[in-house]
């Protein structure tokens, strides 16, 4: 992610697949608002999106599956974390592993 200061950046197995995790902290909460949606359409851009699911707890909270890959994008009120898979997987299992890596 471009925006924000870097806190965590690794590459992680678990469950026998691999994850990219990345977490970013902003200023405040209002500009973290803003870019998680600048993050998410750049995250997308070019790719066709095969499944979507959003937190209508929270709309800073998507998962997406990608003709590519999966990810998750959440907003935890000044930080964004992001967590990709390398290969697509549908979204309930991506969500069961993958979901506990954004904490």
């Amino acid at each position: 992610m471009r925006e924000g200061k870097l806190l965590k950046s690794e590459i992680v197995y678990l469950n026998g697949e691999k994850f990219y995790v990345e977490k970013v902290a902003f200023r405040d909460w209002h500009i973290s608002i803003q870019s998680f949606y600048l993050i998410s359409d750049r995250i997308g851009a070019g790719h066709t999106i095969v499944d979507q699911r959003w937190s209508y707890e929270d709309f800073c909270d998507i998962t997406v599956r990608l003709d590519d890959y999966t990810y998750a994008l959440n907003r935890q009120v000044e930080v964004i974390a992001l967590v990709r898979s390398f290969r697509p997987m549908p979204i309930d299992e991506f969500d069961r592993i993958a979901r506990p890596l954004i904490i």
